[in-house]
């Protein structure tokens, strides 16, 4: 309980500071002593109580005899002046706990064990909510639940508020004036009513759903509203762990025969209903990884939950239409943690914010499998690994790196090689659980591509987690091991959104330092690019092939492809602004090249497709069919060094005259991927006399075959590992 009061010392002090002309001003931060404040609230509340009790019995004395008398109505009005003003006291109170970080119970009292610090604590009087909004507040709340019950006229007398909603004020004494219990019971009703609908007349379902999406996206934007720490009104430490602890427990549905559903798969309803809605960093810290805790612990105690779905006559819907899966027309389930996965996923902060936990993030992609595959098959948790991995700061590379790590343990037992060293995959459907985060992966992937490039190279160990990241030239870099990103490889390789991402990031890579190199005239930094991107394009495209033949699928269809895209001519393509580096100086090409990808590596990528004809039909093609990846990709090699060393003069001028692939006066050799095919064959008969791109593409010829290798002795099979033939 709150200390007792010592002495006479008020339990608040209004604090004056001067402003910065040194006039005084008075601020809105005051000083109270929490213990006393309670004290304070508890005799106001009860002494409030006292007149109002007094007032009715002297009317029903004065009533006894006919009389009236304008006292017994003052002491009345008194008496519901106290009442209301202890609110504000315990608020205050509350804001002083809050401070000193004090858990109290539902009813305002420190927990057992709990320490008041002494003396006066400083809060935010801009934090109390005026009488007016709180007022308002309470008209509005009880329209939730009327809403919510098949009231249109609830609805109807919503609107007025619906602006009012992202107030974090009116937000906040709405969502107290609730309370964390009806708010979790308000989705259940709803599912109730979904249910009834249903089961008489599906079509009568959707005008029901609508309704209720309409009136949960306004809980949503309130809750989102006031949950924002980073505003000067909010909801306090008291009501957020009441919130976690009717989030756990179960939450009957209204005429349902006594089914029940968590509190959290009915916020988790909540979220579903405004996916965008932009929720703070502390929700997702405090609430959002207490739902993904919950979850594994029923998981923990009960194996996997059902997911309910609109088939399954006996549970509880979705009250709102759940999102189908990608490619299909299916209805998923209505699963609380996806919902809360697509909300975070809407910016980086939210993203990293709920998934800064490693044990969190290891539940999710192996733990949680079998939940995922009820679902979405984890859509929503790539879009979310997605917002938090793809960006160049170390947070976002750290997180890659683990999932990474997590990943790779998860594939690792499925992967084996025969007497005959051909791989097998086992236990397929196993991984094909999480299926929905391939593309996600492999778009973060490729956003790591010169980290993975220089992994191979450097032949990093698997680091520990206080080392997934360095500096290198001031920036911070992903320290991924080659075994782990292999092993994802394989897995992500098998979907062609994935794949496709991570070709892109890596022929980007590769077309733009190979374009920075020659712009140097930088021989040895030339060749270091011809190795290692090399090597690594070898790793990927093994495992497309093996993630393909692992399912029984022809390895061909590895190939097409990347073959596709190389007789097209993406290597000859020249990288954009790249002609200004000899005007401007070598200094820019750093920024040139960083433009380049300003991006990502995927998208810089696809722009060098769509520039290569490969959706159009532009450029002439530069080879016929490639017998093999390890051809196609030295062939790509070679174009790359024939655009840039056009682009960059690379070559002497000796024989250009009469040329039939020279343009201007003085003459200079044309763009290669504006050639004609006569003009581009006769141009590579003169560059192979007149330039140095012989020998650069001769030290390509074979490292994509090396790399290839690598990948098979990195996931276990046959080999040489990463960085041994170096």
């Amino acid at each position: 309980m709150a200390r007792a009061t010592r002495g006479h010392r008020p339990p608040a002090r209004i604090d004056f500071r001067p402003d910065r002309d040194g006039a005084e001003r008075r601020m809105t931060f005051s000083s109270i002593d929490a213990g006393e404040m309670h004290q304070l609230g508890y005799g106001v509340q009860n002494a409030g109580k006292g007149l109002t009790e007094c007032a009715a019995q002297l009317r029903a004395i004065l009533n006894e005899v006919g009389l009236t008398h304008p006292g017994a109505a003052a002491i009345g009005r008194i008496g519901q002046w106290l009442t209301d003003q202890a609110p504000d006291l315990y608020r205050r109170r509350d804001l002083a706990y809050e401070a000193e970080k004090v858990d109290v119970d539902v009813f305002g009292n420190p927990m057992p064990g709990a320490l008041v610090p002494p003396g006066l604590t400083r809060i935010d009087e801009s934090r109390m909510i005026p009488a007016k909004v709180r007022a308002e507040a309470a008209q509005a709340a009880p329209l939730f639940a009327a809403a919510a019950r098949g009231d249109a006229g609830a609805l109807h007398k919503l609107a007025p508020y619906k602006e009012r909603l992202s107030h974090p004020a009116f937000a906040t004494a709405l969502l107290e004036q609730i309370g964390p219990q009806a708010l979790l019971t308000i989705p259940a009703a709803m599912g109730t009513r979904v249910r009834k609908a249903l089961d008489a007349d599906r079509d009568t379902a959707e005008p029901i759903r609508r309704q209720n999406r309409d009136v949960l996206s306004m809980l949503s934007t309130a809750l989102a509203a006031a949950t924002d720490a980073t505003k000067d009104t909010h909801l306090g430490r008291k009501f957020m762990e009441e919130l976690k602890r009717q989030g756990r427990t179960e939450i009957p549905a209204p005429d349902m025969g006594g089914l029940t559903n968590a509190g959290y798969w009915s916020l988790g309803q909540i979220l579903a209903a405004a996916p965008k809605q932009a929720y703070s960093e502390w929700f997702m810290k405090t609430i959002g990884q207490d739902m993904i805790r919950w979850d594994r612990d029923y998981l923990k105690e009960h194996r996997e939950r059902f997911l309910p779905k609109d088939t399954d006559v006996y549970n509880l819907p979705a009250p709102i239409d759940t999102r189908p899966f990608q490619g299909s027309d299916a209805i998923g389930a209505a699963d609380p943690i996806a919902a809360l996965m697509t909300i975070a996923g809407t910016s980086r902060e939210r993203a990293q914010a709920l998934l800064d936990s490693r044990d969190l993030l290891k539940y999710l992609l192996s733990d949680r499998r079998p939940q995922w595959e009820m679902g979405d098959r984890g859509e929503s948790l790539g879009a979310a690994m997605e917002a938090a991995m793809k960006g160049a700061d170390a947070d976002s590379k750290r997180l890659a790196v683990t999932a990474g790590q997590i990943l790779a343990d998860a594939v690792k037992p499925h992967v084996s090689f025969n007497d005959a060293g051909e791989l097998e995959i086992k236990d397929l459907s196993e991984l094909d659980r999480l299926s929905g985060i391939r593309d996600n992966m492999g778009r973060i992937l490729a956003e790591h591509t010169d980290d993975i490039v220089s992994s191979y190279y450097k032949n990093y160990a698997r680091a520990k987690d206080g080392e997934l990241t360095g500096i290198v030239n001031g920036r911070p870099i992903a320290e991924f091991s080659p075994p782990d990103i292999d092993l994802v490889l394989l897995d992500v390789a098998a979907d062609e959104k994935g794949y496709q991402a991570l070709l892109f990031g890596q022929i980007a890579h590769m077309r733009g330092r190979i374009d920075q190199a020659i712009a140097a005239h930088d021989n040895t930094f030339l060749q270091n690019v011809i190795t290692n991107d090399s090597k690594a394009l070898g790793h990927l495209l093994e495992a497309r092939k093996l993630a393909l033949v692992g399912r029984g699928k022809e390895a061909d269809a590895a190939d097409s492809a990347f073959k596709k895209m190389v007789e097209n001519g993406i290597g000859l393509v020249p990288v954009p602004f790249a002609g200004q580096v000899g005007k401007v100086g070598l200094k820019v090409a750093d920024t040139i090249y960083e433009n380049f990808v300003k991006d990502g590596y995927a998208k810089a990528g696809n722009w060098l497709v769509e520039k290569a004809g490969h959706a159009g039909g532009k450029t002439a093609k530069g080879f016929g069919t490639a017998a093999s990846d390890q051809k196609a990709a030295e062939q790509m090699v070679k174009q790359m060094l024939e655009s840039s060393s056009v682009a960059h003069g690379y070559y002497d001028r000796d024989g250009l005259k009469e040329q039939p692939f020279v343009e201007g006066d003085p003459p200079r050799v044309k763009a290669p991927h504006r050639m004609t095919r006569y003009e581009y064959d006769n141009f590579v008969s003169w560059l192979d006399r007149h330039s140095r791109v012989p020998d650069d593409f001769g030290s390509a010829q074979t490292k994509a075959n090396v790399g290839a290798n690598e990948f098979t002795a990195d996931i276990g099979g046959p080999g040489t590992k990463a960085g041994e033939d170096d």
